[in-house]
């Protein structure tokens, strides 16, 4: 996750203290802290204090999520008013590395343990699903959606592969496959996002689950698909 994608996964989930949060999210959100602070402090004292308030409750939810992500409770955060003992051991905290695979709070942000390839075939007496392009370079073309599931993007092992310079697409940009009879849509960490059809922009390596009808776009609108039962 580089700075910018950082800035936005914070911003997104402004007030959203559930979930988790890996270091270079939290770390990077800080860093902006600090040059703005520095920039405001003494010479824009009241601006200063403004964006201290505007940025509080993202702080607090980052910092919350960067804690679930260690395998630790929010309420930790409680520790800042303890004067230095507290804020050490949180600057500790924030600076560790993800706990493996998923925990209590949800799946590793950074894929790590996650799998990413179909973990259940689907069922005899399930419906034969689909993905329909509706609209892109493969617009009207129909691939079926079977226990290997299929993955999208420009690398030649994709299954519903793009050709190459397609805008908004990443090599490898997101999979759609079988979970426990569910399919489920998920982002592989693709630079311009995977949505749905109510825009709503997937978190990288977290499993959504979907069903006939759902719609989903990759990057943009340009590039549009459908789940349809054959």
């Amino acid at each position: 996750m580089n700075f910018s994608q950082a800035l936005q996964h914070v911003f997104r989930n402004y007030a959203n203290f559930s979930g988790r949060a890996r270091r270079s999210e939290y770390w990077y959100f800080a860093l902006l802290n600090a040059i703005v602070s520095v920039f405001l402090y003494t010479p824009l004292a009241p601006v200063s204090m403004l964006y201290s308030l505007a940025v509080l409750v993202p702080t607090l939810a980052v910092g919350a999520r960067r804690l679930h992500d260690t395998g630790r409770s929010g309420a930790y955060l409680f520790l800042m008013l303890v004067p230095l003992v507290g804020e050490i051991l949180l600057i500790v905290w924030f600076a560790q590395d993800s706990a493996p695979g998923a925990n209590r709070y949800g799946p590793n942000p950074k894929g790590a343990a996650a799998p990413v390839w179909p973990v259940s075939p689907q069922p005899a007496a399930m419906g034969s699903l689909a993905v329909r392009c509706l609209a892109g370079p493969l617009q009207g073309q129909t691939y079926p959606l079977g226990s290997q599931g299929l993955l999208f993007g420009r690398n030649p092992n994709c299954s519903v592969r793009m050709p190459d310079g397609t805008p908004g697409l990443s090599g490898n940009h997101c999979l759609l496959r079988y979970n426990q009879g569910v399919p489920e849509l998920v982002d592989l960490g693709s630079t311009y996002g995977t949505y749905t059809g109510d825009g709503k922009r997937l978190v990288p390596h977290y499993p959504e689950p979907v069903a006939a009808g759902t719609r989903f776009s990759l990057g943009s609108p340009k590039l549009l698909f459908q789940i349809v039962v054959q």
